[in-house]
């Protein structure tokens, strides 16, 4: 079932995950269809899948991981000569979301850390089946480091450490917290001990997005939320979350949203 919660701020919305075992000496084929906004992973722990994407013939050997991205046609077969065995995950990129964790991974990966991905997979169905507090948000983060572990496996002299993954998300937590105030990347570097130079590509490796624009990204959320719950005059609001002047907000906004904030708060206020 999906795990719904604010996601907003996420690449990636869960929809679902199996297990699968098909005994040796049982066939199974999922006839020619596409999924037009579903992305499709499938993990191979044991057997070969024979595989047509888009009328192109794939072999997905044990240990790899097979990509399937949404208006794709394609038709699996797993033949009766081998078991198989592994996992089915899908789940819907979030179109507001400029990060693209998956953007240079092929049809089919070779696993380098079997373990460690199936572990993540493992995870993603417990929290399925047994949704708590902050399920969704889990679902979302651990679709992220699945894709981040297949690039890994792509291309482990650029591999983002984990260390590296934990000051970014401890970055990217500070900048949602102090969007409203001045923020630089010679202050963010010297706050968190890199040089802007570091602290600029790996949040570009990690978000896809450069620090800048995520911080306009949390400005310009905060502010569709105060245009939409309170009655703020928009040049308070520009002042609420760190622009100078209100020409400077308008013109951000605009960009960012496609129209201006009085007109975006009309529209809300007709929806409500």
């Amino acid at each position: 079932m999906p795990l719904v919660q604010d996601i907003s701020h996420h690449p990636f919305i869960f929809h679902s995950i199996q297990s699968f075992t098909i005994p040796k000496g049982h066939s199974q084929r999922q006839t020619l269809h596409r999924h037009p906004e579903t992305m499709e992973l499938l993990l191979v722990l044991e057997g070969k899948i024979e595989c047509q994407l888009d009328h192109k013939p794939y072999t997905v050997p044990t240990g790899a991981a097979l990509l399937i991205r949404p208006d794709t046609w394609h038709e699996l077969e797993f033949a009766a000569s081998e078991q198989h065995s592994g996992y089915s995950l899908s789940f819907i990129r979030n179109r507001s979301s400029l990060q693209v964790p998956e953007a240079d991974l092929p049809p089919v990966v070779p696993v380098s850390d079997l373990h460690g991905l199936g572990a993540l997979l493992a995870q993603l169905q417990l929290e399925s089946a047994h949704p708590q507090l902050n399920s969704g948000l889990m679902a979302c983060h651990l679709i992220e480091l699945i894709l981040l572990l297949l690039n890994r496996s792509l291309n482990p002299n650029n591999a983002i450490s984990l260390s590296d993954l934990t000051i970014i998300q401890e970055i990217r937590h500070f900048m949602e917290e102090n969007h409203c105030r001045s923020l630089s990347l010679d202050g963010l570097g010297n706050r968190f001990g890199l040089t802007k130079y570091q602290l600029a590509r790996l949040f570009k490796q990690q978000t896809g997005m450069s620090p800048l624009q995520y911080i306009i990204s949390c400005r310009m959320d905060t502010a569709k939320q105060l245009l939409t719950t309170t009655k703020r005059p928009v040049a308070a609001i520009a002042r609420a979350i760190g622009y100078k002047s209100d020409t400077q907000f308008q013109a951000a906004f605009k960009k960012a949203v496609g129209m201006t904030p009085r007109h975006y708060r009309l529209e809300s206020s007709a929806k409500a």
